[in-house]
């Protein structure tokens, strides 16, 4: 079976790659070079930049050829996109293909990449834009193989009212007290199912979903776990600038200490107070816009806008409305967001915290979500879950610390 398989797929491949090949030909920048070296399971781009004075963004692709220890063979094209090269920057390499390859054993034993496919490496590069607008209050930070991080609003340190200031909320909404805040960045947006592939296809990572049975979701008729469910298959549509959902706080966690480990920085979830400091950005309404959900304003249940429970459109994709006064986008709906920050049932000084992972305490989950109430979206209302919940309305947003020195 897998021999009759595989011979067909060789067969369109290698049609495939008669009619795509002679029609590369890109044209590349001059001091710009790149090469590829096969290690069997994967391949190696090696990106270099002569430039002293300009930054390029690269993207290269080559055509592999998979033999196994029967003799079959498969043609696939292997690629890397948007590779930052600094100006003047040393080689630059890029493993690329083990995806293919760990795909390919369903179907094969042992393939590995015996060769190139002779004139099939091409590449392109054009000049890197800046990355920081000019106000300076949004970045986004490097990671390891120069591609460019989540975009991060820097949030100012201040002090503010936390909880139910307009009244008529619930008692852990309660006591209304001033915190104060320290400095420090936070998600422009929810994080998007683009940006959580990008960490699960480098790490090969498996979320509580996909380990642990499932994720409860709408199926049409009523909530309930489906085993086939996770942050790939919500039981609605997803786009890639739409954000993730059926991930819970550990797989949170996990992406945080990923792209820590990746911009040697520090990312994880934000403390209770943070997130409702950075949501209420100096203001004491229900919404940061008012104390009225207006009509399309955001994604909930009511909320009168293109996407929600309403127009049974879900998620919209970030930043499709109006963002608050600090440049943060869907802090109200859309998806409930995590914090690191332990659960209790009415405010003692724990919303200033992160809760160690160690720990099977509820979690704060804060926003409301694009199925509940506006009432449940306002910037004092408080949700909660144990740390492995998963659910088709929570995502998650990081902030980053803010250096000392």
């Amino acid at each position: 079976m897998k021999k009759a398989n595989l011979a067909k797929q060789t067969v369109l491949w290698l049609l495939v790659a008669g009619l795509i090949m002679p029609s590369i030909g890109i044209a590349k920048p001059s001091k710009t070079t790149v090469d590829v070296i096969s290690k069997g399971e994967f391949v190696i781009f090696l990106f270099k930049n002569h430039h002293k004075d300009k930054d390029f963004q690269c993207s290269a692709e080559i055509t592999a050829n998979v033999k196994d220890d029967e003799g079959n063979v498969a043609l696939h094209t292997i690629s890397v996109w948007d590779v930052t090269l600094p100006a003047g920057s040393l080689e630059i390499e890029i493993e690329a293909g083990k995806d293919v390859i760990a795909a390919l054993r369903n179907e094969m034993i042992q393939p590995r990449i015996v060769k190139f496919v002779e004139n099939s490496r091409s590449y392109e590069c054009g000049l890197k834009t800046a990355s920081v607008t000019a106000d300076k209050k949004v970045f986004r930070d490097r990671l390891k193989d120069w591609s460019l991080g989540p975009e991060m609003v820097r949030i100012p340190a201040g002090r503010f009212r936390m909880g139910d200031i307009q009244g008529g909320g619930y008692k852990n909404e309660q006591p209304v007290h001033w915190v104060s805040v320290n400095k420090f960045a936070m998600g422009k947006y929810e994080v998007t199912v683009g940006e959580f592939r990008q960490f699960v296809k480098v790490t090969r990572y498996k979320t509580d979903a996909e380990k642990k049975g499932g994720c409860y979701v709408y199926d049409g008729n009523s909530v309930s776990e489906k085993k086939d469910a996770n942050w790939r298959n919500p039981y609605f549509s997803q786009k890639e600038n739409q954000p993730v959902v059926c991930v819970s706080w550990n797989d949170a966690i996990a992406y945080a200490e990923w792209l820590s480990q990746q911009t040697g920085q520090q990312y994880r979830l934000p403390t209770e107070a943070e997130w409702e400091y950075a949501a209420r950005a100096g203001t004491e309404t229900k919404y940061w816009w008012g104390n009225d959900i207006g009509k399309n304003r955001a994604a909930c249940r009511g909320c009168g806008a293109k996407w929600g429970w309403d127009a049974k459109k879900m998620t919209a994709p970030v930043g499709s409305f109006q963002s608050n006064p600090f440049g943060l986008y869907d802090t109200v709906g859309n998806v409930w967001e995590w914090t690191c920050s332990e659960y209790e049932g009415k405010y003692n000084g724990k919303e200033k915290l992160c809760l160690s992972k160690n720990y099977a305490n509820y979690r704060v989950l804060r926003g409301g979500s694009w199925n509940y109430l506006p009432y449940d979206s306002r910037a004092a209302y408080r949700n909660r879950s144990n740390p492995d919940y998963r659910f088709f309305n929570v995502g998650l947003r990081l902030v980053r610390v803010a250096r000392t020195s």
